[in-house]
């Protein structure tokens, strides 16, 4: 019995010693990693910008999937409306949640999109974070409808999605849910 006090003893230290030492590491590392996150955040609005000026964060509450919209100026604008905005959608893909910032015009035409957090399959999945990938989207959402089945889609790009359909139908449908909200703050 007391050998057994002995050691639960001991891995009660040794557990509580770990725990101190990841509660330090935590406490060093996250202020660098939040650092990480705000300048990988601020590099992609500059590329989904399309050279735009990208104006204050805005929180969105009631719509399933966009969490932040940005409005864009082109900077010889003076006025207040915004020329375009840029979308911060959560779609579902085959490894979980996809954090996407996607650029539109007022009419909830794709002008660019970026795959920012994903845990999608390497190799499969994962080729959605090149922007030739994206390129299928670009110009749909306004007058064209943003391609959402492969059948959507001209034969080369459907094989280029081929074993990574739920990647595709989930950025398609963040992107869809994007311009639809979009067309409503145009007030189209």
């Amino acid at each position: 019995m007391k050998d057994m006090v002995k050691i639960g003893s001991r891995l009660a230290i040794i557990c509580a010693v770990a725990a101190l030492v990841l509660g330090l590491m935590n406490a060093v590392t996250e202020p660098r990693i939040e650092l990480i996150k705000q300048q990988r955040l601020a590099a992609a609005l500059e590329n989904v910008s399309s050279g735009m000026k990208v104006g204050e964060a805005n929180p969105v509450e009631g719509h399933k999937g966009i969490t932040t919209y940005y409005p864009l100026f082109e900077s010889s604008d003076t006025s207040d409306d915004p020329d375009a905005y840029i979308v911060r959608l959560v779609g579902t893909g085959y490894g979980g949640d996809m954090v996407i910032l996607a650029g539109f015009q007022a009419t909830g035409e794709v002008f660019a999109v970026q795959l920012m957090e994903n845990q999608e399959t390497p190799g499969l999945g994962k080729e959605a974070e090149k922007s030739s990938y994206m390129e299928m989207y670009l110009g749909t959402g306004g007058e064209e409808p943003i391609p959402v089945r492969k059948d959507m889609l001209a034969q080369e790009e459907a094989d280029t999605i081929t074993g990574a359909t739920i990647t595709f139908i989930g950025i398609a449908k963040a992107l869809e849910n994007g311009s639809n909200f979009v067309k409503e703050l145009g007030g189209i």
